[in-house]
């Protein structure tokens, strides 16, 4: 958790920096880093193709086996990336096309263009995050994440202060992902603890297939469901700039408690996956239950904090904002603080399925929830029946909610059939 809060740190110091250039500025941020985050959670998809391979390889004591699985991975993070990283030349032109203002396409180029130089390190970075999570070696991830946030605090608020502005924010975090790729990748090759797993640095090979047949259907699936938050975001945009900045200072607060509940999910797909391994499915059960209802716990408690604290936490990104913006800011807070059950929910269900390699079935979860009620609902009511901006969020709550829904169903008959197996 500590692990996964430290690397959303770096969103939310980009985010919290960018408020200080002002408004126009913040706005410029919001969709660069919006854009990046679809394209960085994909290949952050396409590496969780790792997760079940890796866990249930530990589970059945095979080092060998483990160690060769990393390997590959690497290979397939760092060819995910540089594809990737091909694709955000395009993204410019599709926000012209999409309508965005263009003094605001103008800026968030420039950002994108310096940001997505980290695409490749990222994935380099979650792939050996996995393995170090799958082998009971989570605190050097949980050191490397804090160190490199410090860092990229650092650098993000002494650009401001210098005036490079958007650009110095953006090469900030790229330097920031740049040193916790290799710090982690280097430690994962000399650590004395992971001796065991060490092999060779084998070309791309048939371990790579397995990897590459979980990962897929995961890409896609978070491909779908950061695609919704994306459009909305985008939708926002096209408002206004102001009501773009109180989205995206609302979304970022939400995501900053999702952290948890993800690492949870993260949690557990290594503890199911080991079961598995070990041919153990009453403690499949048994760590995925205790899963839902730890991330029950802390969504309820989250969200009561989201409310208590709303004005605060928006002033604290928007200190020089109006206060239309800032009673904008915590009206979005507020049904955000409504959705965690069903965010928390859905993530935790992700990632015990991913667990048990179920990863085909759960796409057409988001199909349902995203693609075919949230999405339309909340688009169809702001730009076809002219309601309030706040209708693109409740479309996200609903489309959260049919999924975290379809997901304990799932993962109910999936670990009822495996004791009956």
């Amino acid at each position: 958790m500590v692990a996964q809060l430290a690397q959303m740190a770096m969103g939310v110091v980009g985010t919290i920096a960018a408020g200080r250039l002002g408004v126009q500025a913040l706005a410029a941020q919001a969709l660069g880093a919006t854009t990046l985050v679809l394209v960085i959670v994909t290949g952050y998809g396409l590496m969780a193709g790792l997760d079940p391979h890796v866990a249930r390889a530990v589970g059945e004591d095979d080092p060998l086996r483990t160690g060769a699985l990393y390997r590959q991975a690497m290979w397939i993070a760092i060819a995910a990336g540089a594809l990737l990283t091909a694709t955000m030349f395009a993204a410019p032109m599709l926000l012209r096309e999409m309508g965005q203002e263009p003094k605001l396409v103008e800026d968030t180029s420039e950002f994108l263009t310096i940001a997505s130089l980290g695409l490749i390190p990222a994935l380099t970075y979650i792939t050996s995050r996995s393995f170090c999570s799958a082998v009971g070696k989570a605190r050097p991830v949980m050191v490397v994440a804090i160190l490199g946030n410090i860092v990229n605090a650092w650098l993000a608020f002494a650009a401001v202060e210098r005036g490079y502005g958007l650009a110095g924010i953006a090469w900030a975090s790229v330097v920031c992902r740049v040193a916790m790729g290799l710090a982690l990748v280097v430690w994962v090759d000399v650590a004395p603890s992971l001796q065991r797993y060490r092999t060779p640095w084998l070309r791309p090979g048939a371990l790579s297939l397995p990897i590459l047949k979980s990962g897929a259907p995961l890409a896609l699936q978070y491909l779908m469901e950061v695609t919704g938050f994306v459009l909305t975001t985008l939708w926002m945009g096209l408002i206004s700039a102001s009501t773009l900045a109180a989205h995206e200072v609302a979304l970022s607060i939400a995501a900053i408690a999702f952290q948890v509940p993800f690492a949870i999910g993260t949690a557990a797909s290594m503890r199911v996956g080991h079961a598995i391994g070990r041919r153990d499915p009453r403690a499949v059960q048994r760590s995925g239950w205790t899963a839902f209802g730890v991330g029950m716990i802390y969504a309820v408690g989250s969200g009561a904090v989201m409310i208590a604290l709303r004005t605060w936490m928006a002033r604290q990104y928007l200190p020089s904002a109006t206060d239309e913006v800032i009673a904008l800011t915590c009206h979005f807070l507020t049904i955000a603080a409504g959705f965690q059950i069903a965010d928390g929910i859905q993530a935790i269900g992700f990632g015990v399925l991913r667990g048990m390699d179920d990863t085909r079935v759960p796409v057409l979860f988001n199909v349902l929830g995203f693609w075919l009620l949230g999405i339309p609902m909340g688009y169809i009511a702001v730009f076809r029946l002219h309601q309030h901006a706040d209708r693109l969020w409740w479309g996200l709550f609903l489309s959260l909610a049919v999924v975290a829904t379809s997901l304990i169903l799932r993962f109910r008959h999936r670990s009822r059939a495996l004791l009956t197996a």
